[in-house]
């Protein structure tokens, strides 16, 4: 799942990004989260904005990563929010590998809730029982914070994978921020770092920007660009969402690399959110 352990894609594209590139459709599209994504999606990016802007929402993912003719992963799974029943916001998810080296199951479990009027805090811990070549048997954890500067800026840093397992190229330890301005009901734009802390002191970054749009309060529209240190490539990324009064969205990302046109991603999630 990492550069280094799958070099029998390295001559021609990208290798897998596996766990690393699992992320909601909506951060695929604009290849950038961390200060700009709430609600379900947050688990990925920020657990700090869990719950945030949302009530209850359950919602179905699916994650399907290519090279070429080759389905290097595939992920299915689905997200559960409770973001009004108290004052801390609680997330379950779970997610099974379905194709891939590493096939097995995610568990995600995280509550987030206010520390000031603007500044929420978000922790999360994930177990990972997964087979293959590395099988991984791992409780980790994750935490993040999301500050509301203004009403059109927000930023966000997060941390990920903070209780060390036996798997460091699979599991590195990483932290990320990020910057959001602009708003959800109309357009924003984002901004993210993400460091890596691999193996025999080497790191890895990844840099992205993005922007998403809302038409008439039903269609999304999203586009970002990365430049991944990590897989050693760039992706240039697009997505949309249609959202319904009723309280149903339908959102689908795509992430292609700029250097090797077989090396891409889709995702797609079907959302529910009982109107307030």
């Amino acid at each position: 799942m990492l550069a280094t352990s799958t070099p029998a894609f390295a001559q021609e594209s990208p290798p897998p990004g596996g766990l690393f590139d699992l992320v909601g459709a909506r951060a695929m599209g604009t290849s950038a989260g961390t200060a700009g994504t709430g609600g379900s999606e947050a688990i990925f990016v920020n657990p700090g904005a869990i719950g945030l802007r949302t009530g209850y929402v359950a919602e179905t993912l699916g994650v399907n990563e290519r090279r070429g003719a080759t389905t290097t992963s595939r992920y299915l799974g689905a997200i559960v929010v409770d973001g009004v029943s108290a004052p801390v916001a609680a997330s379950f998810a779970f997610f099974t590998s379905l194709e891939g080296e590493a096939k097995g199951n995610l568990y995600y479990l995280a509550f987030a809730g206010p520390l000031s009027e603007r500044l929420r805090l978000g922790v999360q811990g994930r177990y990972l029982k997964l087979g293959g070549p590395e099988p991984i048997d791992a409780i980790t954890a994750d935490a993040g914070l999301s500050w509301e500067v203004s009403s059109v800026v927000t930023v966000g840093v997060a941390g990920f994978n903070l209780i060390p397992t036996n798997h460091p190229l699979v599991l590195p330890q990483a932290m990320g921020a990020g910057l959001a301005v602009g708003s959800d009901t109309s357009i924003r734009v984002l901004a993210d770092w993400r460091g890596y802390f691999l193996p025999e002191g080497q790191t890895a970054s990844r840099y992205a920007a993005g922007v998403e749009g809302l038409l008439g309060g039903m269609l999304a529209l999203r586009a970002g660009w990365m430049h991944d240190e990590l897989l050693k490539t760039s992706w240039w990324s697009a997505g949309a969402g249609l959202i319904s009064g009723d309280g149903f969205a339908l959102d689908a990302g795509y992430k292609q690399s700029i250097d090797a046109s077989n090396a891409r991603e889709m995702s797609l999630s079907f959302r529910y959110y009982p109107p307030q």
